[in-house]
């Protein structure tokens, strides 16, 4: 059977629902959008940061289940993916033991008391959805323990730096938690649950920035 296609340069708009033919370029190859730009391109990856401009901000303390630097949490009747985490050191203070970790709750929403309310961003500028949950930021962020593993995710961390770098050399200046879907460990939230970044070091805070996206749709259209 021949496979019929479109070519259509212009991106013609299509009514939801309409049965149309695949769309081709010039030169007849079939147009297909990997996961991640399609979400992109439906409105359904968010971005929450934190810092801004030349204002970063206090890690927690050590890395603890109940300190986090970003959480995200989700209500029933989706499905999250995390899509990039980015964490970046501004001033190192004295601080030992600087690390970043991001985790995947799977059985339930943590967020306790603490921190800024962030608004996660839809990442299409005209916002034709909004995330279904909510979304704190800060050095206190108080978070509940966490579920019992396996349901509590570890999937990415950062370098460790177990020394002060009161004078860091150029190495570790560009010490960093740099994660991406493409690249990768993958986990799925589907349903109740949470995305969490830490970022946390002993003996002093490390003024930081960071930013964490990911992709929420509809729990019933997640295959």
């Amino acid at each position: 059977m021949d496979l019929q296609t479109v070519v259509d340069q212009a991106h013609t708009a299509y009514a939801d629902g309409r049965a149309v033919q695949p769309r081709a370029n010039r030169r007849g190859e079939l147009v297909v959008a990997d996961f991640w730009t399609q979400m992109l391109l439906d409105g359904r990856i968010y971005h929450v940061q934190v810092g801004t401009e030349d204002a970063p901000v206090d890690s927690t303390a050590a890395i603890d289940d109940e300190l986090v630097w970003a959480l995200v949490d989700q209500n029933a009747g989706n499905a999250m993916v995390p899509f990039a985490a980015s964490v970046r050191i501004a001033n190192w203070t004295t601080a030992t033991l600087v690390g970043s970790m991001l985790e995947a709750d799977l059985a339930k929403k943590r967020y306790s008391s603490g921190g800024t309310a962030f608004t996660p961003r839809c990442l299409r500028g005209d916002t034709p959805n909004t995330f279904d949950g909510a979304a704190y930021v800060g050095t206190d962020v108080t978070a509940l323990a966490k579920s019992a593993v396996p349901d509590s995710v570890e999937f990415h961390r950062g370098p460790l730096v177990e020394d002060a770098q009161a004078t860091p050399d150029a190495a570790a200046a560009n010490v960093a938690l740099e994660y991406s879907a493409r690249k990768d460990a993958l986990v799925a939230v589907v349903g109740v649950g949470s995305l969490l970044l830490h970022h946390g070091a002993t003996t002093a805070d490390v003024k930081s920035y960071g930013f964490l996206q990911f992709v929420q749709i509809d729990r019933s259209k997640f295959v």
